[in-house]
């Protein structure tokens, strides 16, 4: 269940990567080449942090395979959006990176606890893997990446991580059912947040 929710999310934001860089013009490999460190920069970043050496794309070259495989296959989707009108474009990259980000949220969480680590550690690495290689995707792409404006977007891995914590940790609930629980959450409020343009406080 686990390392099919970490494939999935893989698959998504590799996809998400390839959408996010298509207005830069780039060749295929480019494109490739972000999709595939956009699908693998937030567990990277999670696996160094956790001291997790070879962090899991080097331990397990599927997810690398995955990864490359899902951008290889996503740019002709890619081309067929650009043809369409500009809002169905960008809705397919908000809803891409919505799938990507409580998928990656909660599987973070959940390798984390499974390495012994405590349920706050569990949160924060949840949304470090959930938000990390968005930001790579964004920054690689010349966007503001989405953490660093008011949407609602590291809040929704925030309450999806945490929920998903209490309910296997303190509630007792096998992972799978809190998984479900969790991811469905951060997708819920992702996305309500999109629609309803919900926004938090500026400074």
């Amino acid at each position: 269940m686990l390392e099919f929710a970490v494939l999935l999310g893989t698959v998504v934001f590799a996809i998400s990567g390839v959408i996010a860089v298509a207005a830069r013009r780039l060749d295929w490999f480019g494109a490739v080449t972000v999709g595939v460190v956009t699908a693998i920069g937030g567990g990277t970043i999670r696996g160094m942090l956790l001291g997790e050496f070879p962090v899991f794309w080097i331990a397990d070259l599927e997810y690398l395979a995955v990864a490359t495989a899902a951008a290889l296959a996503s740019i002709p989707i890619v081309k067929a959006l650009r043809k369409g009108p500009v809002d169905r474009f960008d809705r397919g990259l908000q809803l891409a990176d919505a799938a990507g980000l409580a998928l990656f949220a909660i599987t973070g969480a959940s390798i984390t606890l499974d390495l012994g680590f405590n349920g706050a550690v569990a949160v924060v690495c949840g949304i470090v893997t959930g938000v990390g290689g968005g930001v790579i995707r964004d920054l690689l792409a010349g966007r503001q990446p989405l953490i660093m404006r008011e949407e609602i977007y590291a809040t929704a891995a925030l309450a999806g991580a945490t929920l998903y914590v209490l309910l296997e940790v303190v509630v007792g609930l096998p992972g799978g059912v809190a998984g479900i629980i969790g991811v469905a959450l951060v997708l819920s409020l992702r996305i309500t947040g999109i629609r309803r343009e919900w926004q938090l406080p500026a400074l």
